[in-house]
This record gives C-alpha cells, structure tokens and sequence, in this order.
C-alpha cells in the first residue's frame, strides 16, 4: 500500500511540475473530485453529458485565467467591480428572466448574483484592507458607506433570491469580523438585516411569501400548500442509500424527485453513491474552508487575507446550505451545490472564485519562499 501511494504521489507531483501549477494543490484536487461527481450526477439524472461537460471545460477555463492573473493587480479595479456588481443587480431586477434570477444575452441564460456576491465581498476585502495596511481604523463615514453598500445588494438580490442574499449576509458578516469592523457597525448592521428581513418574510414581498410558506412546513411539518413536497422525497431518497453504490440509473425516489440535478442533487447522488461517499463529499466542502484559512493566513497584505476567507466561507456555507437543505435541518431555499449542480454561469463564475483563490495561494507561496530565503 505504501509504495502505490508513493507512486501516486510522484504522478502527481510530476504532473503538477510540468503544468507550473503553484497553487494549492488540494483545492485543485477537490476541485476536480467535486466536477466529476458532477459528471455523474448529470448523467444520471438526465442521461445527457455533453451540454454539462462543456460547461464544465468553461469552469476549468474560467479557473486557469484567473489563477494567472495577478490578484494584487485586479484588486485596483474593485470600485468598477463595484459598479459592474450594481449594474448587473439592476439589469437583472429589471429585465431579467426566470423570476428575475437571471438575464439572457445572445439566447444564451446568465444566472448572475453569484458574480455579483463575489464582486462585493472582493469589494469589501479591498475596502477593509486597504485601511489595515495603513493601521488606520475606518472613520464612521466609510463605516455607514460599507453598511449603506451591503444593505443596497442584500436587499436587492433578496427580491429574487433570498438564499443567496443569506449566503452574502453570512460571508460579509465573517470578512467584517475578521477585518476588525467596529462592533458598534457591526451591531448596527446586523440589526438593519434582523429588521428589515423580517418585514420583508412576513410581507410576502418579493419571494418572501415562498419562503414564509416553507419556513411554515419546516416548523409544523404542515404540508397542505404542498411546500415539502421536495424535502419529503429528498429524504426518502437519502434514506434509501447504503454503504454500497447501486451505480448511475439504479436511484428510485429521484425519478420524481423535482430539481434533481441542481437544488437536490446531493439527495439524488446520495441515494445512488452511498453513504461513504456522501460523508466524502460533505468533508470536501469543510477541507476547502480549512485550505482557504491556511492561504488566508500564509498570505501577505490584508486584502489577501480577507478574499481568501471571503471566498473559502462562501463555498463551504453555500454546499452546508444545499446539504442541511437536503436532509431537512434547514428549510427548503432552492441553493445549489457547488461544482456539482448542473449549471452553465454558476459554474463559470465558481471557477473565477476558486481561480481567484489559487492565484492568492500561488503568490503567498512566492511571498513564503522569498521570506525563507
């Protein structure tokens, strides 16, 4: 057993040194396991791969341009980041399709508030750091400004996606933290959040009137409007499985499982992986975070630290989110599971993320070595 793991290890480390890769070589290898389980989840589910793999090759694209250009440099652009981010918001709120979680351009779907979410916490871990690196603490004006920036985009993406607009809440709420937001703003935020969302939920603005109605069966397992309709099947599905695969086409439940490839996917490979690999793919999800944490604290500069932590928490919370989902700890919210869900922009703007991230471990790396020397 040991000299098989050597010589693995010797593939790999052959391979990686012909590609020049120098990044982290675990959130690429947990890149690569999370798309192939992709593979055959979408074929499973529909019998049809090709559409998928191209994507797929879009998202390694989007993750080998990324990762070659320098972070430090795009980090200039962030206040037109920004604006882009705004735009985009607007242009979908106004004008896009599929219940105003989407635009399209050229016949082609664009679902855009992942890129957007990702442009604001690259936002705010400039924002922050810029004012680390000077050791100056932020003023109450920029303070309110960074409030008055989150609450326009929580509150925007919230009209057409409130799950999205949580995960943003959750991972700008950890970059502040850890940037050494004031606790008073902090507070202060928060309570906008606390307040406003709860006036929006019990308004039925927007899709607050969905969500109110699954929060409903989640609390009284009350499913007269028939808002567990998917939650019940997912958990047969997840109920189903054992230790032994049954192999791609042998699930049962996810034959009338909705959303199969994309909001219940982990349900529906669950049931036809197996137990031990379901546990692997939820460990992945928690080793990317870890990963990210130990670039985060390699790197140099703050703003490196704060994107690196930035876009580890949002992966992890959003695969937490899709999988609590999917064996009912948290009510239904409609959020896919990176890498593997089907999905053309979802995947490309993931792998301008993990790019992003791979581009940060690269140079923290340099930095490293440079210190060493």
């Amino acid at each position: 057993m040991d000299f098989l793991l050597s010589i693995m290890k010797e593939l790999f480390f052959s391979w990686k040194d012909r590609l020049r890769f120098q990044g982290d070589y675990v959130i690429l290898i947990i890149t690569v396991f999370l798309t192939l389980i992709s593979l055959y989840a979408v074929y499973s589910s529909t019998g049809k791969i090709v559409s998928h793999f191209f994507h797929l090759l879009l998202c390694f694209f989007s993750i080998f341009i990324t990762y070659r250009i320098d972070y430090k440099k795009l980090s200039l652009f962030a206040p037109f980041f920004l604006l882009i981010a705004a735009a985009l918001l607007l242009f979908t709120l106004f004008t896009g399709s599929d219940d105003n979680r989407g635009i399209s351009l050229f016949g082609i779907e664009f679902q855009t508030f992942y890129l957007i979410g990702f442009l604001v916490i690259f936002y705010i871990a400039k924002f922050l750091g810029s004012h680390l690196n000077k050791e100056e603490p932020l003023s109450p004006k920029s303070s309110y400004t960074l409030i008055f920036i989150l609450l326009f985009f929580i509150g925007g993406i919230a009209v057409a996606n409130i799950s999205t607009a949580i995960i943003l809440i959750a991972t700008s709420l950890v970059v502040l933290f850890v940037g050494n937001f004031k606790l008073k703003y902090f507070v202060i935020l928060l309570s906008i959040i606390l307040v406003g969302g709860s006036v929006f939920i019990f308004t039925g603005a927007g899709r607050g009137e969905t969500f109110k109605g699954r929060v409903h069966y989640y609390l009284t397992e009350d499913n007269s409007k028939g808002y567990g309709d998917q939650i019940i099947l997912a958990k047969a599905a997840i109920a189903r499985s054992g230790f032994k695969p049954t192999g791609p086409g042998q699930g049962v439940i996810k034959n009338v499982l909705p959303e199969k490839e994309t909001d219940y996917v982990y349900a529906t490979v669950f049931e036809e992986i197996g137990i031990l690999l379901g546990l692997i793919i939820l460990l992945a999800y928690f080793i990317l975070f870890t990963r990210a944490w130990k670039i985060s604290n390699n790197s140099e500069g703050a703003f490196a630290k704060l994107l690196a932590i930035g876009i580890g928490f949002w992966f992890t919370c959003q695969g937490l989110v899709h999988i609590a989902v999917n064996t009912e700890l948290l009510p239904a919210t409609g959020q896919t599971l990176p890498f593997i869900s089907r999905g053309g922009s979802s995947l490309i703007f993931s792998g301008i993320m993990i790019g992003t991230l791979l581009n940060i471990s690269k140079y923290s790396k340099k930095e490293k070595g440079t210190e060493q020397l």
